[in-house]
């Protein structure tokens, strides 16, 4: 019996450990307020190395970045990738999240955002 938990435990541990993908909005937060995708964080493009450093600290954590245009969250991808972040996703403009079946959300208590 106990080969068998054990194999069983070896088997589920990397879905156990695996990190939920992080969407980053790095928008202003008029914009965020205005409309983000739900569960959003908001970390503003000037401040995207504080804010994903102290709160994903794992550099494997699997990160989509968007912004209006898809500019900002270039150099957001940009930033990431030189401090080590290997999983950095630019999906570019919201809108083209949106006409591709993602829904947005207005501004609610539970979101996030490290404006400072």
């Amino acid at each position: 019996m106990k080969n068998w938990m054990t194999a069983l435990l070896l088997c589920l541990s990397p879905l156990a450990w695996a990190t939920e993908p992080v969407w980053i909005d790095v928008r202003s937060a008029e914009e965020y307020q205005q409309e983000h995708l739900p569960g959003a964080v908001h970390i503003p493009h000037t401040r995207i190395a504080r804010g994903v450093t102290e709160r994903y600290p794992d550099r494997d954590t699997p990160i989509n970045l968007y912004c209006r245009s898809g500019r900002r969250s270039q150099l957001a991808l940009e930033a990431l990738q030189t401090l080590g972040y290997r999983q950095v996703v630019d999906h570019g403009a919201l809108e083209n999240l949106k006409a591709g079946g993602l829904s947005t959300q207005d501004l609610n208590l539970d979101t996030v955002s490290f404006e400072q």
